[in-house]
């Protein structure tokens, strides 16, 4: 594989000197060769004369005249470029064969009789053709695949750029609730509050080191996630019950930072209320590289209406789900008949 690296810059130059190296066999060797005969020096001066003005028109053609009229939606120039061409090629021809009389002398050669186009050369006008249609296509190949790779290009830059915004927003939102969190509980404990402090530091270090690319890890990101749980715990009153099954061997896969944390978020968000008794369910299962994040939370409808169980968190991570795991990733949310809202996250993970 290395060597083929190395060799890979060279090859489109090999390709072309293969090419034409078969092109000036053919041209040069394919009379003598198929007749038998021995041809006079005329004939071996016009053929490597035409193989040399073919080489020319190849690469005029498709660096400098395609360019800048087909591309360029100029069919006029590029028909008058083709007639030109034709035409002083024909006559090049013309004041050669004539001043050397090689049409028919080749023929006598060759056992035909006299030649007698004169004034039209066949061979020169399929041969130009030739040249000029197989610069023209490759030419506009090569166009039509810098363009597919510009585009896509400009797709993946606009991903990119879109995924760093997304993630931009999740990190402040995130920031500013557990903010909240720990201000509220300065008032009712301060060791509590001191220790949320020391638990979000740590993520807070995650935030600054662990997601400034584009994966983490799907261990740190189960590490960050029980630290948030832990955070939101201190703050939960008595009414609050979480129940977590995380387990503690998981296969360690890239992911996307701060994918999980949004969809528990929600739930705390939602899900808890002042005086009534308040649930929170959070599972996590993995089947080697099949991961799924069940949260589920108790739903109040004078709180919430289906609609606003979203928010920015979960708005975003669906649209970066459909940017990096496109149909590798099911998500489904909404009320179960007992009356809770289920959050359900599937994600195919790769290496």
């Amino acid at each position: 594989m290395m060597a083929l690296n190395f060799f890979k810059p060279y090859l489109f130059t090999g390709l072309h000197i293969l090419v034409w190296s078969l092109l000036g066999f053919i041209l040069l060797f394919y009379i003598p060769l198929t007749w038998n005969i021995v041809l006079p020096p005329f004939f071996w001066l016009w053929q490597c004369t035409v193989l040399f003005i073919m080489i020319i028109l190849f690469y005029t053609n498709a660096k400098i005249i395609v360019p800048k009229t087909i591309i360029k939606d100029k069919i006029g120039p590029f028909l008058l470029w083709i007639f030109l061409v034709i035409f002083s090629l024909q006559l090049i021809a013309y004041l050669y064969t004539s001043q050397t009389d090689m049409h028919s002398k080749i023929a006598a050669l060759l056992g035909f009789q006299k030649y007698r186009n004169r004034f039209f050369d066949n061979f020169v006008f399929t041969i130009t053709l030739l040249v000029l249609g197989i610069s023209t296509s490759w030419a506009m190949l090569q166009h039509w695949q810098k363009a597919a790779q510009h585009k896509q290009k400009l797709e993946q830059d606009k991903t990119v750029a879109e995924l760093a915004m997304l993630k931009a927003q999740i990190n402040p939102h995130f920031f500013f609730n557990s903010l909240n969190s720990i201000y509220s509980l300065t008032y009712s404990n301060i060791e509590d509050s001191r220790s949320a402090l020391h638990t979000l530091s740590h993520m807070m270090r995650y935030l600054l080191y662990n997601t400034e690319g584009e994966r983490t890890t799907l261990l740190k990101e189960v590490d960050f996630l029980k630290n948030y749980i832990a955070l939101m715990r201190l703050r939960a009153n008595s009414k609050l019950n979480i129940v977590t099954k995380i387990p503690e061997n998981l296969i360690d896969y890239p992911i996307i930072p701060m994918l999980l944390l949004p969809l528990v978020e929600n739930a705390f968000k939602h899900g808890v209320h002042a005086t009534d008794k308040s649930e929170i369910n959070i599972t996590i299962k993995q089947d080697n590289n099949n991961l799924e994040l069940e949260v589920e939370n108790t739903f109040f409808e004078k709180m919430n209406t289906p609609l606003d169980q979203g928010g920015i968190g979960l708005i975003n991570t669906k649209r970066r789900l459909q940017l990096v795991y496109p149909n590798k990733h099911t998500m489904n949310a909404g009320t179960t008949q007992d009356g809770k809202y289920k959050v359900t996250l599937q994600i195919t993970l790769e290496q």
